[in-house]
């Protein structure tokens, strides 16, 4: 399975806030928040583990050479860019020449860390073509899955709680290949959600061709996107 780790972002609200460090090298009970979020993953499934960068945090601070040492057992390999992008989907759709696109795709960005101790099961399942991690939540400013009485997901939305199935930032898709074909649809047309190209909305092309996709609830999660759930991560876990 490729395992993809898009961390191509600015930390914009930590800088701010008057964090030097970019939020993935923040640490929290002797581990980065990068070693966090990774580490929620069943890594090994992984038969490509891809990190996607700025290129100035990499040469800033070592940034290759920590990650290839914390995760020297799946030989990481990158892509470093030159500037941000106009989203998730675009992010991850620029490593496409590093992936297998005939193996599955995980995708999870370093905003989130989860317990879910049934993920390697329901990822090696075949009775679906994906999924998309979940916790509960009625606050909009996640993403959200609604899900029909036969446990598939019906749709997809960023930032409209259209249930309490509210989504970790995980994201699986048996084929790469299915991916790679509505990213770059959405890029082509430029399909955006609020501005941004979303991975969440990329489901909803898929389920209209009748894809089959389930949530996969987590156990326990913390996120981590602004400096105030940072603060709240330090005090929460002992």
């Amino acid at each position: 399975m490729n395992v993809v780790i898009p961390m191509a972002g600015q930390g914009s609200r930590f800088r701010e806030a008057g964090y030097t460090l970019p939020k993935p090298l923040l640490q929290a009970h002797g581990k980065t928040l990068l070693e966090w979020s990774v580490d929620s993953l069943p890594l090994a499934l992984a038969t490509r583990l891809i990190f996607i960068g700025l290129k100035e945090h990499r040469d800033a601070y070592d940034l290759e050479a920590m990650i290839r040492k914390i995760y020297a057992a799946h030989d990481p390999v990158f892509l470093w860019l030159d500037q941000t992008t106009r989203g998730q989907a675009e992010t991850v759709y620029l490593a496409r020449e590093l992936m297998d696109p005939q193996q599955g795709l995980m995708i999870f960005n370093i905003d989130t860390a989860f317990f879910a101790p049934d993920l390697s099961t329901l990822l090696i399942d075949d009775q679906h073509d994906g999924l998309l991690g979940s916790f509960g939540s009625i606050e909009p400013r996640f993403s959200f899955a609604r899900v029909g009485e036969d446990g598939y997901v019906t749709e997809v939305r960023e930032k409209v709680a259209i249930s309490s199935h509210a989504l970790t930032g995980l994201y699986h898709f048996s084929s790469t290949q299915d991916f790679l074909d509505v990213a770059g649809k959405a890029l082509e047309q430029d399909e955006r959600e609020m501005g941004e190209f979303y991975v969440a909305p990329l489901y909803n092309q898929l389920i209209a061709r009748g894809a089959k996709f389930r949530i996969a609830p987590c156990r326990d999660h913390w996120i981590l996107g602004t400096p105030a759930e940072y603060q709240q991560f330090l005090l929460c876990i002992k």
